[in-house]
């Protein structure tokens, strides 16, 4: 039967074993979950869009029944990754929906040709500041896709 290991000592200068307590003292991080941050306005999106490393947008459509439809926006998703503030890497988030994006008075063709025309710009702003990536970062499955998993 093979010997059994020694337990791993950590040495400290002139061979002197080292604590446990000293060992906890060097590592001082714990790496901790900050959510995102929801913002509110878009101006103050776009501020943190300015100093962010990565900015994602998601468009979400109305469903259709129609294949030959054209897609309507009903909401957009905007978030600005590695927004460093106090040496902390932040994410902050923010939601465009069908109603900020176009008027509701139009009919269904001139709200379609607003949404898209506004999401054009806003993509057209925000490339211009930075790295824009389409995606998301949301990793749970929406609600109904939840309970169709279930058992």
């Amino acid at each position: 039967m093979p010997p059994a290991a020694a337990p791993l000592e950590a040495k400290g200068p002139g061979g002197s074993c080292i604590g446990s307590n000293e060992m906890r003292r060097m590592s001082n991080e714990n790496p901790a979950i900050v959510p995102p941050v929801l913002l509110e306005t878009y101006e103050d999106f776009v501020t943190f869009a300015s100093n962010a490393a990565l900015v994602m947008y998601y468009p979400e459509y109305f469903h259709s029944p129609f294949l030959d439809d054209q897609k309507r926006l009903r909401r957009m998703t905007l978030t600005a990754l590695g927004v460093k503030m106090n040496g902390v890497a932040l994410t902050f988030k923010y939601v465009l929906t069908h109603d900020d994006l176009c008027d509701s008075s139009g009919t269904w063709e001139e709200q379609t040709a607003q949404a898209n025309q506004a999401m054009e710009d806003i993509m057209s702003k925000l490339g211009a500041q930075g790295n824009l990536v389409r995606g998301s970062l949301d990793i749970e499955p929406a609600f109904g896709e939840a309970l169709v998993f279930r058992p």
